[in-house]
């Protein structure tokens, strides 16, 4: 019994770690209170010049966004339990260990420590940072999985399916009670 309390006062005490952290990081110094997704500066610069969010061809030569572009989308097409916040790229590192270099466009957002929702989404520079990022997505969901089992095992279904998706060296990863919707937008 004391060993099951203090592995819940442990997993509580390190999400409440992580959801500072990453709600301290993603202070956003606009005034601006929408409530809708920041915009990520290449695609806000794009349309700004009248043009849309520039796509890469994927394997199957078909165009697709910024992974940055698809990740927006992820988080204004699906209802969310939680609040969703974007973290800085210093966060992405420290919480998935994908360190800047290993992506040219990515973006992510968290939610609180009421629940496992978040999206990161990720353009690798090549296959070989699209296999690591792919992994430590992986590692976070596995890691969620721990952190969960006990205080809110409400939450393990959108850790045991989750849509994990990869598109030549793009990967999306979205934890959400609406897989469909999420496998429509990403694609």
């Amino acid at each position: 019994m004391k060993m099951k309390k203090t592995k819940l006062i442990c997993a509580l005490l390190a999400l409440t770690v992580a959801a500072s952290m990453s709600l301290s990081a993603c202070g956003n110094n606009s005034s601006d209170d929408s409530g809708e997704a920041p915009a990520d500066t290449t695609a806000a610069q794009t349309e700004a010049q009248g043009g849309e969010t520039p796509a890469e061809p994927s394997d199957d030569g078909e165009a697709r966004m910024e992974a940055s572009a698809y990740s927006d989308e992820l988080f204004g097409g699906i209802t969310y339990v939680d609040q969703l916040a974007e973290i800085a790229p210093e966060m992405v590192e420290k919480l998935y260990g994908i360190s800047p270099d290993k992506y040219t466009s990515g973006k992510v957002y968290v939610g609180g420590v009421a629940t496992v929702e978040e999206i990161a989404c990720f353009d690798a520079v090549d296959e070989a940072a699209a296999g690591e990022i792919k992994a430590a997505l992986e590692a976070r969901i596995e890691a969620q999985k721990k952190a969960v089992e006990d205080y809110n095992p409400a939450e393990l279904p959108k850790l045991n399916d989750p849509v994990l998706v990869t598109h030549g060296n793009s990967v999306y990863m979205c934890l959400s009670n609406d897989n469909d919707k999420a496998k429509e937008i990403i694609g």
